[in-house]
């Protein structure tokens, strides 16, 4: 039971929740470049993280992630937790106010959740640009305030993921584009505001400044256009 709640803490905080980034930009990114409209062919398909069994779905307009977990619990543990309930035949989980369908086996109950989350999907608040082959993913967080994904190539059928983290060393960053460090009240530790031009942006994504340390990459298993809904 402590593994079960360790897990689905660790899945709501690492993939299905939002919070507050380190790095902020004042705009979208890169400032100079227009918004596209729809996901590069190139881009879509089904992709897999072996690192954490979560697999993508890029389409023209969205990234979703998705992820599988099996869970196996006698109806013992589930009547001694305050976190879960078995009733009319479905796995409730409290704390997200959802529940899950159930085989049953005996006295142990089978359960799969099927956990999504769209980290990204084109509209007014969620802008896509593109840079020298990168696909830049800014999602508004508040008035002049915007979190910026890097989705790149980095191989053959190779997709990665990499969020704006915090330098060591932060003068490298100043040596490029003014720094403003934000309340750390704001962010446990810190976090600080940009505001770069297009030629400072590309210099940060060049020298690896900020997105470097916090790629994740996915396969494609699955072209887009072989995957039917």
């Amino acid at each position: 039971m402590k593994y079960f709640r360790r897990t689905l803490i660790a899945i709501a905080l690492g993939l299905f929740m939002s919070c507050q980034p380190p790095v902020i930009f004042g705009e979208p990114q890169p400032v100079d470049s227009k918004a596209l409209m729809a996901i590069p062919d190139t881009y879509r398909g089904i992709y897999w993280c072996k690192a954490d069994s979560v697999s993508l779905l890029v389409d023209y307009k969205t990234f979703i992630k998705r992820k599988v977990i099996l869970v196996r619990l006698t109806k013992a543990e589930i009547d001694s937790s305050n976190e879960l309930e078995f009733r009319n035949g479905r796995l409730f989980v409290n704390e997200w106010e959802m529940d899950f369908p159930v085989d049953e086996i005996g006295d142990t109950l089978i359960s799969k959740f099927i956990m999504r989350d769209t980290i990204f999907s084109i509209q007014d608040e969620q802008i896509l640009k593109p840079y020298k082959g990168h696909l830049i993913l800014n999602t508004k967080l508040d008035d002049n305030a915007w979190a910026v994904v890097v989705a790149s190539h980095k191989a053959a059928g190779i997709l990665s993921l990499a969020t704006a983290e915090i330098p060591e060393n932060l003068e490298q960053l100043d040596a490029i584009t003014t720094v403003k460090r934000l309340s750390e009240d704001s962010y446990p530790g810190k976090q600080i505001f940009l505001t770069p031009t297009a030629e400072q942006f590309g210099r940060i994504l060049d020298q690896g400044v900020l997105f470097d340390g916090t790629s994740t990459e996915f396969e494609r298993i699955i072209p887009l256009e072989k995957f039917l809904y």
